[in-house]
């Protein structure tokens, strides 16, 4: 995977057309690596959810990685003839898990009634594309960052967002065909490296 060259695109992933115009300026250019860390957290509870805040969340962090990704295959699917496989890697959430919505997890999700679901919805996007792609020679994972110090969080994060990003980057330069399909865990406070759907 390489990091230099790299070119940078504005575009907004809740605007249809500015993806399709960061991919028309793009046109023939080989992505070896797509990373969709866009995405929006509008904390709320059972009471003060609103259809507003779940659909734009949606909107966000579901619907825009699934249109990027998909106006991107071009230039990944040229990655793949030149250097033999690419990878897409979609910045998910321990709450994206379904299979940790459990009592000892409450305090965190019962505060994104619209977040979680919306990147629930990322993780099946992108089990979709590995499961269809599934010939293609792309990569297609889904990653957990942990919960990390950022503005989304008021810096209440107990990681560093340099460590996140090794930790993920670590788990990229790791992957093969074999991986495709996967949602993986970055932060080491949850428990190991696979998370259940």
């Amino acid at each position: 995977m390489a990091l230099s060259p790299f070119k940078t695109v504005m575009l907004d992933t809740s605007d249809e057309p500015s993806m399709i115009e960061a991919a028309r300026q793009l046109e023939g250019v080989p992505i070896d690596l797509l990373i969709n860390n866009a995405g929006i957290y509008i904390a709320d509870d059972l009471k003060s959810a609103t259809k507003d805040a779940f659909m734009r969340q949606y909107e966000m962090n579901a619907v825009g990685p699934f249109l990027l990704t998909r106006a991107l295959l071009p230039n990944l699917e040229l990655a793949v003839k030149s250097h033999g496989t690419a990878t897409v890697a979609q910045v998910s959430s321990l709450l994206g898990s379904i299979g940790s919505n459990t009592s000892e997890m409450a305090q965190f999700y019962s505060h994104a009634y619209g977040y979680a679901p919306s990147k629930a919805a990322l993780n099946m996007i992108n089990r979709s594309f590995s499961v269809g792609l599934l010939d293609s020679n792309i990569i297609f994972v889904t990653l957990n960052p942990g919960y990390v110090a950022t503005d989304i969080n008021d810096h209440q994060g107990v990681l560093e967002a340099s460590v996140s990003a090794e930790s993920m980057a670590n788990i990229v330069a790791s992957l093969s065909m074999k991986d495709t399909g996967k949602f993986y865990n970055a932060d080491d406070n949850f428990g190991g490296l696979d998370l259940p759907w």
